[in-house]
């Protein structure tokens, strides 16, 4: 856990956290398709994402209340015969942005990886995210390749 007098704290979640992420799901969905998505099942969303067998994820808390969550894995690398972080996703509330709070994030998964002895965590930030690219070129260093998708089903792209 993570923690600074008087700050959010970040832990690994689990199953009962479901419901709190379920609505930062959503929120994250809609921002990064430009608009909302009616009829999504948020909270089943939620649950399936927290019993994956291969993605962990970490929230981000004031108080009792979720506010950020990454989710990342563990995987081969390839170059160096070890293990490596994938940090897939990263989200912050609106409302609770400017303190911060990625970094706790990203800190948290950063430790889980030393204490796996991973070669490196990476991630991706999309393009037009110029707040989040700023604020992550202070934790780390640009990485020396471009990022591409292979889109596999017709209509979901953002």
């Amino acid at each position: 856990m993570v923690n600074a007098a008087g700050s959010a704290h970040v832990r690994r979640l689990a199953r009962d956290d479901a419901a709190a992420l379920a609505g930062l799901l959503a929120a994250y969905g809609a921002e990064m398709r430009h608009a909302p998505r009616g009829g999504d099942d948020d909270f089943r969303r939620a649950a399936a994402l927290l019993d994956d067998r291969v993605a962990e994820t970490f929230g981000a808390f004031m108080g009792d209340r979720l506010i950020g969550f990454a989710v990342v894995f563990d995987l081969p690398e390839a170059i160096s015969g070890r293990r490596a972080g994938q940090l897939d996703d990263l989200y912050v509330a609106p409302e609770a942005r400017g303190r911060r709070i990625a970094g706790r994030l990203i800190a948290a998964a950063a430790e889980t990886g030393r204490r796996r002895d991973w070669v490196h965590l990476r991630w991706l930030v999309p393009e037009d995210n110029a707040a989040a690219r700023k604020a992550y070129e202070v934790l780390a260093e640009t990485a020396p390749w471009k990022s591409y998708v292979l889109w596999l089903r017709g209509g979901d792209r953002w």
